[in-house]
């Protein structure tokens, strides 16, 4: 029988090495733009060699993947305390939004090869990216049928559904994180995302009678 110790040990310098590749890249991308940045350049930054990293992934466009479904998995995962907080739903609801879309803009808000990264993210994650999308619409369904249940929020005196509401909120925080001159700052589109759930919050809030 194999001795498990070396083993969890091998297991564990990959994933160090994996997290170590892909902080790197994200650096790079950020500073470069994924067109200027070679694998040489991730694995000089990685402190791996060449060969090493050809180990772990077989090109450029498969760091990028990977990273991209690292974020992504790291944005549920704040998602998973947003959801859970014992907050007023109108605070709640902002962190929601800002655990996936304040944070996915934070990643490369101040890049200057934002629209470039962003049309990578089309290219290449585009099914990890729908897959996300789809998961944090039903997150967000789950989280406004709950607020209905527990009567935090009244739907139906308000005239409207779950799902249109979400729908609308999904739009909103797309369209917000652009201004008159290009993308937004980070702390400019938070600030959106606060009025958005703000807004969201007062419209379906219980009426008094």
């Amino acid at each position: 029988m194999s001795d498990p110790i070396p083993e969890a040990r091998d297991a564990a310098e990959a994933r160090g090495k994996t997290a170590a590749i892909l902080d790197a890249a994200q650096e790079l991308f950020a500073a470069f733009g994924f067109r200027r940045t070679a694998m040489d350049d991730i694995a000089r930054a990685a402190g791996v060699a060449k060969g090493t990293l050809y180990l772990y992934f077989d090109g450029k466009e498969a760091v990028f993947r990977a990273m991209h479904a690292r974020t992504l998995a790291e944005l549920s995962c704040s998602c998973d305390h947003a959801e859970a907080a014992d907050l007023p739903f109108a605070e709640r609801l902002y962190l929601l939004l800002d655990a996936q879309c304040g944070k996915a803009h934070e990643r490369y808000a101040r890049s200057a090869h934002l629209l470039e990264l962003d049309d990578t993210r089309t290219r290449i994650g585009a099914d990890l990216g729908r897959a996300a999308d789809a998961a944090y619409a039903e997150r967000l369904l789950r989280v406004f049928q709950a607020a209905d249940t527990a009567r935090e929020i009244d739907l139906e005196s308000a005239g409207l559904s779950a799902q249109a509401v979400v729908e609308t909120l999904l739009a909103a925080t797309r369209g917000a994180k652009q201004g008159p001159d290009g993308p937004l700052e980070l702390a400019a589109y938070r600030g959106r995302l606060r009025q958005i759930a703000d807004l969201a919050a007062a419209a379906v809030r219980p009426r008094r009678s």
